[in-house]
């Protein structure tokens, strides 16, 4: 929310004709919008992954995710996509990054492309529940408005981090 400082006691016109109003405010109208003044601050807008962010930290947590860390990682979002083949697509979401404590997560010899506060889990099985998972510490992740989900920007072409994922 926009908070429009005080006028200016010097700016004010105090003629009853223009109703004691600043002269740059006009006659009628619905009158200036948030942020259009000179010298208002902005509101900043907020970005998809704050917005993200901003729902896993109020969502419940559905589960952990364990690594060799003392602690784990709260799982706030997970989604089950099945294909006809028998092969699933799974989506696990956590509220910190995962490494957010060490380096143990750390893809060796590249940089981040990101920098988000959280991430994105996407593991592939086939039909007899074997499979890998690629993770959003190497990639951007998109939004998939069809199956209402998130998942990982060209999965295909991003490092394996999960290898011989098998469901229970």
């Amino acid at each position: 929310m926009a908070v429009d400082p005080a006028p200016d006691p010097a700016a004010v016109d105090n003629d009853p004709a223009n109703g004691g109003r600043s002269p740059a405010a006009g006659r009628g109208g619905r009158g200036g919008r948030a942020g259009s003044r000179a010298g208002a601050p902005e509101v900043p807008r907020p970005t998809p992954e704050g917005s993200l962010k901003a729902a896993l930290g109020a969502a419940p947590t559905l589960g952990r995710l364990w690594s060799s860390e003392v602690a784990g990682y709260s799982i706030r979002f997970t989604s089950r996509l099945a294909d006809p083949d028998g092969s699933e697509r799974v989506i696990l979401i956590t509220d910190r990054r995962l490494g957010a404590w060490n380096d143990l997560w750390k893809p060796v010899g590249t940089d981040p492309p990101n920098n988000y506060e959280f991430s994105v889990v996407e593991l592939h099985l086939n039909s007899k529940g074997e499979g890998e998972g690629k993770v959003s510490l190497t990639g951007k992740i998109v939004a998939d408005g069809t199956a209402k989900t998130f998942g990982l920007e060209n999965y295909a072409a991003s490092p394996v981090v999960l290898k011989n994922v098998r469901r229970r």
